[in-house]
């Protein structure tokens, strides 16, 4: 497992932030978990997953700028 080592203001509590990053990362590892499971049973070469990141990332530049994130 890799770690992670932030910077944290003198006035930020540790106790919330830390509950915080946590529950991101546990977040984050059943989203990466769903999306190896999809990429194994759909069978998506590299390729397509490259094509697809593609996709993607335009999609997201237009809906950025149409919320004008």
């Amino acid at each position: 497992m890799g770690e992670l080592l932030i910077q944290v203001p003198e006035s930020v509590p540790l106790t919330p932030l830390k509950k915080k990053i946590n529950e991101l990362v546990k977040e984050e590892e059943l989203r990466w978990a769903l999306y190896e499971k999809c990429k194994d049973d759909l069978d998506v070469s590299d390729r397509d997953l490259i094509e697809l990141e593609r996709i993607r990332e335009d999609v997201w530049q237009k809906e950025k700028k149409k919320y004008g994130l």
